[in-house]
């Protein structure tokens, strides 16, 4: 019976059986007469659009995701927008079509309004289209595309169409970029890190590949000295199997406190760990949890990955080769750096 009943009806049976579906509407209704006012500040006549696609908002709280892709793509947005005078485009922020509404990213400071896809008509002279589009969400992109969903990028007489490959573990095959290339009238990849933006890469993807990573430097965090921070070691979320093993180690260090980085926004997550003496991080190594807490003044721990890091890492004394390596040093190491005469982040 469902394939029979008209989409639109759905809908208000939907609104009418759910509190969940009431509250949605209500919020998205406020959203969008606020997106209607902000697209207007924008050129309307702009011949050429810079476009980054990202996820909408959790599909039941509502509020924005926070992860250190979505920040790296809002910035790496923030600054394009910056540099209008050298590529005379409209930079534009938007969630896929029949994704939750955000109206601006509120975990993490920005400037950067979002906007839905159907605005887009709202650029009537646009001529040239540049879509940012992440790796994990490339065949999604295809599959809307080819469903006519996002019809206005057809308008343009050039589509550029470049992944953002944050991590290349979420990379699609070489086959679904070809498929890509189908769609548009070049199809290019940029890197978040080094280790990936090679020739090899290149070849590999039959496509050209760019560094374009996000603007990290120490003057972004709140930096402590040795006797300014508490004995305390974030943890980054992530899932593994050594995990459990090596929390257990940890916990028997006298006078650590140990907190799994969770439930924070971005500004929480940078005030803790500048108290930080310590991070160790369970994800790709070369990631945030490794990174900013050293921006921070901590020492970080991590296990060597050669999908990320540089061969120069691993000459570190806290990037070890391998989990078994860490649960065997990583107790021993924290004692011994544990001194302020030691002390070196």
């Amino acid at each position: 019976m469902r394939q029979f009943i008209p989409s639109s009806f759905k809908i208000i049976l939907r609104l009418f059986y759910y509190k969940e579906e009431r509250v949605r509407f209500l919020r998205e209704f406020v959203i969008r007469k606020r997106q209607n006012i902000n697209i207007k500040k924008l050129d309307s006549q702009s011949k050429k659009v810079i476009l980054f696609l990202i996820e909408g908002a959790d599909f039941n709280t509502g509020k924005d995701r926070i992860s250190g892709g979505i920040i790296s793509i809002v910035s790496l947005c923030e600054t394009t927008a910056e540099m209008k005078a050298i590529h005379n485009a409209q930079t534009v922020l938007c969630t896929f079509p029949q994704e939750r509404l955000i109206e601006k990213h509120e975990q993490f400071a920005n400037n950067t309004p979002v906007f839905r896809f159907s605005q887009l008509s709202y650029f009537t002279a646009c001529e040239e289209v540049l879509v940012h589009v992440p790796e994990y969400l490339v065949l999604r992109f295809i599959k809307l595309f080819t469903e006519h969903k996002l019809s206005w990028l057809k308008r343009a007489s050039y589509l550029h169409i470049n992944i953002l490959n944050q991590s290349i573990k979420l990379m699609p095959e070489p086959e679904v970029i070809s498929r890509l290339k189908n769609l548009c009238d070049k199809v290019t990849i940029t890197t978040a890190h080094q280790q990936y933006c090679t020739a090899h890469f290149r070849n590999f993807y039959e496509a050209p590949v760019h560094k374009f990573s996000v603007w990290i430097s120490p003057e972004k965090y709140l930096f402590k000295t040795y006797d300014q921070k508490d004995n305390l070691m974030i943890i980054s979320p992530d899932a593994h199997p050594q995990r459990e093993v090596i929390l257990s180690l940890l916990s028997s260090i006298q006078g650590l406190t140990i907190q799994v980085i969770k439930d924070l926004t971005y500004e929480q997550y940078k005030l803790v760990i500048s108290k930080a003496k310590w991070a160790l991080t369970f994800g790709e190594g070369l990631d945030g949890y490794f990174i900013e807490p050293v921006f921070s003044g901590a020492i970080s721990f991590a296990v060597f990955n050669t999908d990320f890091f540089t061969s120069d890492f691993s000459e570190f004394d806290t990037v070890y080769s391998s989990f078994e390596g860490m649960k065997e040093k990583i107790v021993d190491d924290i004692l011994r750096l544990d001194n302020e005469n030691y002390y070196t982040p």
